[in-house]
């Protein structure tokens, strides 16, 4: 299954990610992100999924690691405690073409 994605990367980073819509940001364009896998499965540490994200032909030239990462990390939580149980994503992306771009993509859980 694949799925279009709108890639923004953030310009400033002055908020934590629940606030994250404050921060000023640019939009990228669009890519495709392919089936996702499960790499690894930690329990309530977490889990690692593997992709491969697509960009159109129109931006092969450009470096949208940064972007895939902003687009794909985060979290939206606003708790004001530690150990509320929400999720955060970290992604890390590496290019492997000019247009292809392998992501993990790590889920934690705050508790």
């Amino acid at each position: 299954m694949t799925q279009q994605i709108h890639l923004y990367e953030r310009l400033s980073r002055k908020y934590r990610d629940g606030w994250r819509y404050l921060d000023d940001e640019q939009y990228v364009g669009t890519a495709k992100v392919l089936a996702y896998r499960r790499v690894s499965d930690e329990g309530i540490d977490g889990n690692t999924y593997a992709t491969r994200v697509v960009a159109p032909s129109a931006l092969r030239g450009v470096d949208l690691s940064n972007a895939i990462a902003d687009t794909l990390s985060g979290s939206s939580c606003r708790h004001e405690h530690d150990c509320c149980g929400c999720p955060s994503t970290y992604a890390d992306v590496r290019r492997v073409s000019r247009r292809e771009y392998a992501v993990s993509l790590h889920t934690t859980y705050n508790v």
